[in-house]
């Protein structure tokens, strides 16, 4: 009685803490047979691979433009091992500066893709897999914001996915703590070895992939056993 006693005390502060992070914890583990079929397709687990990085994965909640979960709740965060050894390298020059990332996307299955614009291509933010494939498609581009050492997001122009002119990359407000987060994000992205994209603050594609010919090749959610939310 005593030891159960004592058990459950030690395990409370635990589940009080846990309970503060659900964002930080979500989709915490790459499945095992995930993880590695996406190795052989040359995807690495970003949570593994970047320990101090955070990961909320817009899509795998309903707090997204199409107002529903569109990837599993286990839904791993996946980069190509090229791309994430520079994601890397940018986490590591904004800790220098007492910030990091927070990654909102990083691998999007097709499948998802296809169903983003099919609904919410009238947005200009999702690419026709008609005409060509996103680079998230193939792990290759990512959605990241700027946190603090504390985990808290810091002022940015608009929020994750708000197209319009408050999304370009080049920030026309009269906010200087935006301006200044902005700048600091575009700098050590850049200097990471990534391109802007020009609509979109939050995005940034590998610049060693993004002229590439052919493209870097897609990967598919049945591939690696993800398998996608469909419409109801």
């Amino acid at each position: 009685m005593m030891f159960s006693r004592w058990l459950l005390i030690a395990v409370l502060p635990c589940l009080g803490a846990c309970a503060g992070n659900d964002v930080e914890l979500r989709a915490a583990g790459v499945p095992s047979r995930a993880a590695v079929l996406a190795a052989e397709r040359g995807l690495t687990d970003v949570r593994a691979f970047i320990p101090d990085i955070a990961v909320d994965l817009r899509y795998a909640t309903s707090a997204n433009i199409a107002g529903r979960a569109l990837y599993p709740s286990d839904m791993p965060c996946l980069l190509k091992t090229s791309t994430a050894v520079k994601l890397r390298k940018a986490q590591a020059l904004l800790r220098k500066k007492r910030l990091g990332l927070r990654i909102w996307d990083a691998w999007r299955p097709p499948e998802v893709q296809v169903l983003l614009a099919e609904k919410e291509g009238n947005t200009g933010l999702f690419l026709d897999p008609k005409s060509a494939w996103s680079r998230h498609c193939s792990g290759t581009a990512v959605d990241v914001t700027l946190i603090d050492r504390q985990g808290m997001e810091q002022r940015m122009p608009t929020y994750h996915d708000e197209g319009g002119e408050r999304a370009w990359y080049r920030y026309k407000g009269d906010d200087r703590t935006v301006r200044r987060n902005l700048s600091l994000l575009q700098h050590a992205m850049s200097d990471a070895g990534f391109t802007i994209l020009d609509t979109e603050w939050w995005h940034f594609d590998d610049a060693d992939t993004y002229t590439q010919s052919p493209p870097a090749p897609v990967v598919f959610g049945h591939e690696v056993g993800i398998h996608i939310n469909a419409p109801q």
